[in-house]
């Protein structure tokens, strides 16, 4: 396992849609054939269940990969000096000091 293939998983996670693996025909709700889905797709899913009245499909948490992304890319990220307000006033009207 290396870095790129770490990014690209999480990627697929942060990038993930339910519509990839469902479809609405005429008012029914289908399961899309996951031997359609690309690697990336498949990565993405925690895990299928069959309830009983219907499958559930659950997806790897988007945020948190999301975040975890953001983090590895330095969003949000700046320095010090960057953040920092610095206000220095040479003279201040006498009406101020009221």
């Amino acid at each position: 396992m290396n870095e790129e293939t770490i990014l690209q998983a999480l990627r697929s996670i942060a990038f993930s849609d339910f519509t990839d693996y469902i479809q609405v025909e005429n008012g029914e709700v289908r399961v899309k054939d996951t031997c359609l889905l690309t690697d990336g797709q498949r990565s993405a899913i925690a895990g299928i269940k069959d309830t009983g009245k219907g499958v559930e499909i659950k997806l790897h948490d988007k945020q948190k990969a999301l975040e975890l992304l953001v983090k590895y890319l330095g969003f949000f990220e700046r320095p010090e000096e960057e953040t920092a307000v610095r206000v220095e006033f040479s003279s201040v009207p006498e009406d101020w000091a009221e």
